[in-house]
């Protein structure tokens, strides 16, 4: 039964101008993708409510569900617009930075002037120290402080460039006090909460508060709040990471804005221990940032592309991204694709993965992570073709795939949200079923929806866990080993068990 199952890493792609129509997406699902991300740095809510109508609409047309993840931009620290469009800076020129819309107070002797968004202007100048290093485009164009007289500071250029419109900046070692949220993403939140997307990723988080604030927003709009994923970027992120992996739902290594926050070379171990504390706890964890880059012009990607998704799937990551591969590339079915294929030549080698040195075990007075621990052991010892998880909140399901079973994990809900927000998490696979009462036999909708999707046959094991007698929402109870066919000698729920 095992070759019939899919992939257990998840794909995240991200939607744009190369697919954004339902035709385009319904591509991209076949392929591969399980859940669409909506980079809220781009485009209007117009724009965005097309995307994920035609998300949904691809969804039912392939037959696969597949979560909306809405990204939300975050403070970002640019540059302004400079005369002209772009200015070029030369090793060992001064220049002052100053709120755009003002006249630089430092301007004059012989300094260039370079605006800088006027609204973080004051929040970047105040917490920055002389002898700090201020980076423009991805680190590509290196400055360090001079002087600071905030709102404006001098700095002189180390590693020169031609500095164009609105680039981005960075400050490596400078703790910022802007707060994750800004005005626009308070509005974008609203518009995605209003949508009914399953998760919203949180930009520049920088301790646990950060997370607690958005939820805290959340669940005054909605008593259903959409999962929150951390997206670790900043240095005081990678510093507080246990404690902001402890109350999120969900981690994104952004590696693009960490490697100029931390440096490209400790990016990788970073990644590791990220994905690592992750997997003890059972907290999906999505890798993300030019996994195949090259695949944005090219329908091929590098050794080291095909290298680095397949070590992100050994080191035990849930999910792998694309980012400008699937949303502006040239061939965004083929990334996916590609992806696909690297990730399930990965699965085949189990000796490899790392996480395979670490044994996670169930949380201490945790009846249902002790429960899915046992179902884990008993499905591989006994030869079983699927684990079965009958789970309302999902959470049973999540615990379970914390122990990495070879063994397929089948989730069985009657809540679409969850069959969908469930796809952040390895190695589950989803059944929507109807809402199952005490006086039905769950073994036998078990088998029915097994046989039907080809997963098991008759005289096959499978492992079922579910809350009995009452199956109310958080009382996994239960562990039992099925025979297929075997249903119809089984007591039901709610007699004798």
């Amino acid at each position: 039964m095992h070759s019939s199952f899919p992939r257990k890493v998840k794909i995240v792609g991200t939607l744009g101008p190369a697919s954004k129509t339902v035709e385009q997406i319904e591509k991209l699902i076949r392929a591969g993708l399980d859940i669409a991300r909506l980079n809220f740095s781009h485009g209007d809510h117009e724009f965005h409510r097309g995307l994920i109508a035609n998300v949904r609409e691809a969804s039912k047309r392939a037959g696969r569900p597949v979560a909306i993840m809405q990204d939300l931009q975050g403070p970002k620290i640019r540059a302004g617009k400079l005369p002209g469009g772009s200015i070029e800076l030369k090793t060992g020129d001064k220049v002052v930075l100053f709120p755009e819309g003002e006249t630089p107070k430092k301007g004059g002797k012989g300094r260039l002037e370079v605006p800088i968004s006027a609204e973080i202007a004051m929040a970047v100048t105040t917490p920055a120290k002389v002898g700090n290093r201020v980076l423009f485009d991805d680190g590509k164009i290196a400055t360090r402080i001079l002087e600071i007289a905030a709102p404006e500071m001098v700095v002189e250029v180390e590693v020169g460039g031609v500095l164009t419109n609105n680039k981005g900046m960075n400050l490596p070692g400078t703790p910022l006090t802007i707060p994750c949220l800004t005005e626009k993403d308070i509005v974008d939140l609203e518009f995605g909460l209003s949508m009914g997307v399953d998760a919203v990723a949180l930009s520049f988080v920088r301790t646990a508060d950060d997370i607690e604030d958005l939820r805290a927003r959340m669940k005054k709009k909605t008593d259903n709040p959409p999962l929150i994923v951390a997206k670790i970027e900043r240095e005081e992120a990678v510093t507080y990471m246990d404690s902001i992996i402890e109350v999120t739902d969900g981690l994104l290594v952004a590696r693009g804005d960490m490697a100029v926050e931390i440096g490209a070379e400790r990016v990788p171990t970073v990644q590791k221990r990220l994905i690592h504390a992750c997997n003890q706890l059972g907290v999906p964890v999505i890798t993300a940032t030019q996994m195949l880059e090259s695949m944005v012009g090219s329908p091929t990607p590098t050794r080291a592309e095909a290298s680095d998704v397949a070590n992100a799937v050994f080191d035990g990551t849930d999910a792998v991204m694309l980012s400008a591969e699937s949303a502006s590339g040239q061939y965004p079915v083929v990334a996916v694709e590609t992806m696909a294929r690297i990730i399930l030549e990965s699965e085949r080698s189990k000796e490899l993965y790392s996480a395979g040195g670490h044994v996670v075990m169930p949380m201490a007075g945790s009846v249902v992570e002790s429960i899915e621990f046992s179902a884990s052991r008993i499905a591989t010892h006994t030869g079983s073709v699927a684990i079965a998880v009958i789970t309302h909140s999902g959470v049973a399901a999540k615990s379970l795939a914390k122990y990495r079973p070879e063994i397929p994990i089948i989730a069985f809900t009657e809540n679409d949200e969850v069959v969908r927000r469930l796809l952040f998490t390895w190695g589950i696979r989803s059944m929507k079923i109807p809402q199952i009462v005490p006086t039905d036999d769950i073994f036998a909708v078990v088998e029915r929806v097994l046989a039907e999707h080809k997963l098991a046959e008759p005289e096959d094991l499978i492992v079922i866990t579910a809350g009995i007698p009452t199956l109310r929402r958080g009382t996994t109870n239960m562990i039992k080993v099925h025979r297929v066919g075997a249903s119809s000698q089984s007591p039901r729920p709610g007699r004798s068990i």
